[in-house]
């Protein structure tokens, strides 16, 4: 048990792993699939050739990002400072949103068919942007009242602005780039999440010299 307790913090990283195998045979599955132009969501479509096997990736990777984010929370609340534990509590329930909400409300059909499981996709998307803002608000504040800490408000700062500048592109960009856009948006904090599993496995033990 202690063992796994251990691991924990790698659970993120388990978790983007299985987030780009999603991707990757998503992909491969869906046969005339344009990654330049269309949405990451419409290879776990209803109707899309790659729903089973981007799906089945797709909910590991949700499933182990939500433990990852729910021990982080509990592992730091009140041990860094209030703005970490703030955006720890976003983040969590920002993962939870996300497993949950796609994998109940994935897209009827590429694209957006206006569907009530369409709007709720997009209600999801919405509420998991607004999280993922307000969480990296609180961290970049955070990490950077702490001088051990700093690099980790870069990075969070990083982030914050590729998801500024993604969401930007996405309405700036004509449709047939909207793929890319996204991506900018999508992968900036999958590969956030990853940082933070490595940093937790890695330096978890030494919070209390905070």
């Amino acid at each position: 048990m202690k063992k796994l307790i251990k691991l924990l913090p790698l659970f993120g990283a388990v978790g983007v792993v299985f987030y780009f195998l999603h991707v990757l045979f998503g992909t491969l599955f869906y046969e005339g699939y344009d990654s330049t132009a269309q949405a990451i969501s419409d290879l776990t479509a209803s109707n899309s050739p790659s729903k089973n096997i981007a799906m089945s990736f797709s909910f590991l990777y949700g499933l182990f990002t939500v433990i990852f984010s729910t021990y982080f929370f509990v592992y730091f609340r009140q041990k860094i400072n209030k703005c970490v534990t703030f955006g720890a509590s976003f983040f969590c329930v920002m993962t939870i949103v996300s497993f949950l909400g796609y994998t109940f409300f994935p897209l009827s059909d590429a694209g957006y068919a206006g569907t009530f499981q369409d709007k709720m996709h997009l209600a999801v998307t919405i509420i998991v942007v607004l999280f993922t803002i307000t969480a990296l608000i609180f961290f970049i504040i955070g990490f950077f009242r702490t001088e051990k800490l700093k690099y980790l408000a870069v990075i969070s700062l990083c982030t914050f602005l590729l998801l500024l500048a993604g969401s930007i592109l996405i309405n700036i960009l004509p449709k047939e780039y909207f793929g890319i856009a996204e991506r900018i948006n999508v992968y900036s904090i999958v590969i956030y999440t990853g940082i933070l599993s490595f940093w937790m496995y890695k330096n978890g033990d030494n919070y209390g010299s905070y």
